[in-house]
């Protein structure tokens, strides 16, 4: 009776919905000569859908190199680190983009779908992603408990940390 109660709970809590969306973001630019943000938002795109926006206009550049920290958080009291937090070169990165399954390689193919950083260095002018919606398959192969979570991006270019973005 009791394996019975307990397969059922289990299977039944395997095929809960789960709320998967953007409900906030902050963009900070840590050397305001790089670059500006024009655009950092959420926007409604309909009911309970919610796109990201951001457009970051380059002031230096082009770009050849670049290094990207994404680190992933859960909120227990306050946001805490929780099992990624992975330093990679991007601009090598971009040009292998077959790479094995991996926590940048995840994040990566859901931002190229809606922006123009789908190709390989050099950078210039500005970085643009527009309407990017959450969607539950970007993480159906992370192991996640239910919860509230950030994803923070930081970039840096010549050895030097120059934004972070917060989701």
């Amino acid at each position: 009776m009791w394996v019975t109660f307990t397969l059922l709970f289990l299977a039944t809590e395997g095929l809960a919905a789960s709320v998967t969306r953007f409900t906030n973001i902050e963009c900070k630019m840590l050397v305001p000569a790089y670059a500006t943000y024009q655009q950092c938002d959420l926007k409604i795109l309909g009911r309970g859908v919610v796109g990201l926006n951001v457009h970051a206009k380059l002031n230096q550049g082009p770009f050849n190199n670049a290094k990207v920290n994404l680190s992933f958080w859960r909120k227990y009291s306050g946001y805490r680190p929780y099992i990624f937090n992975t330093t990679f070169d991007f601009c090598k990165f971009m040009e292998k983009t077959s790479r094995k399954l991996s926590f940048e390689k995840i994040f990566l193919d859901a931002l190229i779908e809606n922006s123009n950083i789908n190709h390989t260095c050099p950078y210039k002018d500005a970085l643009i992603v527009n309407n990017l919606v959450f969607k539950s398959e970007f993480v159906r192969f992370l192991p996640l408990p239910t919860g509230q979570y950030k994803i923070q991006l930081m970039a840096a270019t010549n050895k030097e940390w120059k934004t972070v973005v917060s989701l």
